[in-house]
């Protein structure tokens, strides 16, 4: 009866998750009569972490790695619970071998060791967290750190953890009441400054409870966080579609982006501790984030790609083109929820039992995405293309273009999308001591997936004709090197929401769009647009394992077998050239044996030496392996994903020193190395069999072969009494990846997709009396983003330096006041193809200023 009600809150609407808090807390007491105690994913209790700023966090972050079974790079908050950055991911970049993909100025997607985001695993307290995307990646920039306790990297694996991963797992653990002694208030009000924005306010609120309850002889621990942020964001951006040998051909556009970041977070703790050593706990955890967008686009079109250019030194001259000013208005919301409620019981032979229940669920809804596209007529005026700034080109075309007038309205889109993911399961473990010098371990985790993506295009084209002059326009200032045209307002586009008909036009799928009206007609791409974007993916994995941990004299050993079997189901929807053609399903199952060791050696007193060998895995991503496809039956052709792919395996192996030399000063360095069979890529093949039928041509995903890695890591940390610290870490890592003849991109070697050769990170701190200053510079090499159809087309992320400062002045016990500086050296993102001349994308979002106070009670 628990487990049921437990997986009806886990799975209802967030909305509703939302507005039942308080039957949610219900059913946690319900849950809990029991009693709680919180366990670790790394199976160690961690009692009474006390920190007091950044000197005693990093010491304490030491403790748990130097104590950990497995290679662990870890994040502790300071004294008041406080990390330095704006999200999960930019707190994270700081561990060794994390490389962070950013996202308007911030964050979003983490790789560890090489391994892009889809090819590592995330918990939150232990829990295995469903992804809001229509990808196993999660993105991590909607998650704020005030949450959060502690974050741990773990780049090894033992059989009681999930052999869902390649590149490391990632867990993020909110805070327990019995890391403090008693009660604990902390409150924390912020705001932003950015440079581009010119905008301070940018609210940043957080409130954090925890306290202790003696009940007899037992203790109640409960924690409550609530987070609360909002920031603005102006971004400018410029973008190359394309280029021959030696110019621009494809069309090149200016982006301007208006937008606010909106991040809630509620975490609610319960943990019991008995008197005869059993445990209890139920954790909750909820995030939103909001992210609110006005983008205005002003494009050349088929100017640069209809015509030949005259090359003058870096400038590139074009006889003509249109233009296109575009604006989409949008607004997503981003939710993750995870519950896990368990019991760990202690038996008088020394033997513990835990047994857990746990379950998340997220969902992206893009429900109401709007754009619209005026259009001008071609122009027969040169068009100037100065490539003397490589990164921001300079673009003149003709005066009439910057006439509201000279643009006709070309289309109207609105577009919902829907992505949804539920991850629900239970598992119990057993360990008992089968010997002075052995424990044995063992259990057993069964889960249910589903993840379900639903897209939905309706397109719009006026039947008469329509002007820009004829509609709000608002002039956004020069930026970059080049001067944007007049551009529709937000109101305009949502304006047109009122042109559309009162009914519904129902699509062969069962879907529908608003009726036209009587101002638009449909654009005629419903159909192929809408229709083969739905699906659904179910996974049940049910795994056990047998795990033995030996500890004699100054050697650890931890090794065992992990199973995991997998049944997959793929659903999705066939268009057939006309409409909806019937649904596509396809079943799978595999099995995974998945070995592993690792030895921990104390050399000495203040030296560990530590091995690992372990095997483990990456089920195919859900996009590549969706049932959903295109069908041209009359020329045997099939576009979609392909559900027959095989998970990415991969033998890690890990070797590493770390020298301990006092509380806070210690030298590590490592070796790693990877090989990865069946890796994922796209192809466009003849004579491929798949979903039964033989198709003339496919362009699909396949298993590719052996990939390997890499890699070196060295750390070094350490502190003066003066109050001086100094941190410093550095990851290369070397891979490459062969790609089949049949490859979309060709048959050749390229660069590990999304791996970055070399990470550093580098951080001076003063950490004495009052103050308490962090000065960070965060380093990473170029990596390729994405494959084109040949090297020259490869699209590259160029190197990345970002310099923050982050400073704290405690104005007594209980108020501190705080100032920081984010991105100080005013870093770019640039893009390439092929080489540093030829500009993909280039984006600016300027430099960020916070100040804040906390206050503890």
């Amino acid at each position: 009866m628990t487990l049921h009600l437990i997986k009806r809150l886990i799975f209802m609407k967030p909305n509703h998750v939302v507005n039942n808090k308080a039957t949610l807390a219900v059913a946690i007491a319900i849950a809990i009569s029991g009693n709680a105690h919180a366990q670790t994913a790394d199976d160690q209790v961690i009692e009474e972490i006390k920190v007091y700023g950044s000197r005693a966090a990093l010491v304490n972050a030491l403790d748990r790695q130097r104590a950990s079974d497995k290679t662990v790079g870890v994040i502790d908050s300071d004294s008041m619970g406080d990390f330095a950055d704006i999200n999960v991911s930019e707190s994270l970049r700081r561990i060794s071998g994390i490389m962070v993909e950013n996202d308007q100025g911030e964050g979003r997607y983490v790789s560890v060791r090489g391994m892009n985001s889809d090819l590592n695993a995330m918990t939150i307290n232990g829990v295995s967290t469903a992804s809001p995307e229509d990808r196993r990646g999660i993105m991590l920039d909607g998650v704020p750190t005030d949450m959060l306790q502690s974050m741990t990297v773990y780049k090894t694996l033992t059989p009681n953890l999930d052999a869902d991963t390649i590149g490391g797992a990632i867990d993020l653990e909110t805070i327990s009441a019995f890391s403090r002694d008693d009660m604990h208030l902390r409150l924390k009000a912020e705001t932003s400054y950015n440079q581009l924005t010119k905008d301070a306010n940018n609210p940043n609120l957080a409130a954090t409870w925890t306290n202790r309850f003696k009940i007899g002889e037992d203790e109640l621990g409960v924690a409550l966080v609530v987070s609360d942020q909002s920031r603005r964001i102006i971004a400018h951006n410029n973008e190359n579609g394309g280029w021959s040998d030696v110019a621009p051909n494809d069309d090149y556009e200016l982006r301007y982006y208006d937008m606010t970041r909106a991040r809630q977070g509620v975490v609610l703790n319960f943990d019991y501790k008995t008197a005869n050593g059993n445990s209890y706990f139920a954790h909750m955890f909820h995030n939103e984030y909001t992210d609110s967008e006005y983008r205005a686009k002003w494009e050349t079109r088929d100017g640069l790609e209809d015509n030949d250019p005259i090359i003058s030194g870096n400038t590139f001259t074009y006889a003509n083109t249109k233009m296109d000013t575009e604006v989409r208005d949008r607004v997503e919301v981003r939710t993750i929820d995870a519950l896990r409620l368990g019991a760990e019981f202690a038996f008088d032979n020394g033997s513990v039992l835990s047994v857990e229940a746990f379950g998340s669920q997220a969902k992206q809804d893009d429900g109401n995405k709007l754009a619209a596209i005026f259009r001008s007529k071609k122009i027969d005026q040169p068009v100037v293309y100065d490539n003397s700034s490589t990164q921001r080109p300079a673009l003149t075309i003709a005066p009439a273009f910057f006439d509201p007038s000279s643009f006709d309205l070309k289309a109207f889109e609105r577009e919902s999308s829907l992505t949804t993911d539920k991850d629900f399961g239970i598992k119990a473990d057993m360990v008992y001591d089968v010997s002075d010098s052995t424990t044995l371990q063992f259990g057993f985790k069964v889960r249910q997936r589903e993840k379900q993506n639903e897209f939905n295009y309706c397109g719009y084209e006026p039947i008469n004709d329509a002007s820009l002059a004829d509609f709000e326009t608002r002039t956004i200032d020069p930026y970059l090197n080049s001067v944007h045209g007049p551009a529709p307002t937000a109101g305009t586009v949502r304006g047109f929401l009122n042109n559309l008909g009162a009914g519904n036009t129902t699509l062969s799928d069962g879907t529908s769009c608003p009726d036209v009206g009587s101002f638009f007609e449909f654009s005629g791409d419903e159909e192929e647009e809408s229709v083969p974007a739905d699906w659904k993916t179910q996974e049940d994995i049910v795994s056990t394992y047998l795990m033995a941990t030996t500890e004699k004299d100054n050697v650890s050993i931890v090794y065992g077998l992990r199973y995991e079997d997998t049944n997959s189901t793929y659903r999705g929807n066939i268009f057939d050239g006309d409409g909806f053609g019937g649904e596509s399903e396809f079943n799978s199952s595999h099995g995974f044996l998945a070995p592993s060791f690792n030895l921990k050696y104390a050399i000495s007193d203040n030296q560990v030496g530590r091995f690992s060998v372990f095997r483990s895995l990456v089920r195919p991503g859900f996009n590549e392996s969706r049932a959903a496809s295109i069908r041209d039956i009359e020329d045997n052709e099939i576009e979609g994903g392909n559900p027959q792919l095989e998970p990415t395996t991969a033998i890690s192996m890990d070797l590493s020193y770390e020298h301990y030399i006092n509380d806070v000063t210690f030298f590590g360095a490592g070796v790693f190395y990877k090989s990865i069979d069946d890796a994922v890529v796209e192809v466009s093949a003849n004579n491929f069999d798949l979903l039964g039928n033989t198709w003339d041509r496919a362009e699909t995903f396949v298993n590719a072969g052996n990939s390997k890695i890499l890699g070196l890591e060295f750390s070094l940390q350490t502190a003066w009494d003066n109050g001086l610290l100094a941190v410093l870490n550095y990851t290369y890592v070397d891979g490459e990846t062969d790609l089949p003849a049949n490859s979309a991109f060709g048959e050749r070697t390229i660069s590990y997709f999304k791996q970055a050769d070399s990470t550093a990170n580098l951080s001076f701190g003063y950490d004495k009396g009052p103050l308490d200053v962090r000065l960070a510079v965060n380093y990473r090499s170029e990596y390729l983003d994405e494959v084109g159809d040949d090297a020259e087309s490869d699209r590259f992320t160029s190197p990345h330096m970002q310099v923050d400062l982050n400073a704290k002045y405690k104005i007594s016990d209980n108020l501190q006041l705080s100032f920081a500086v984010i991105n100080i050296n005013d870093r770019p993102e640039y893009y390439y193809f092929g080489d540093k001349s030829r500009l993909s994308q280039y984006d600016e979002y300027g430099t960020t200023f916070t100040a804040g106070a906390r206050y503890t009670f």
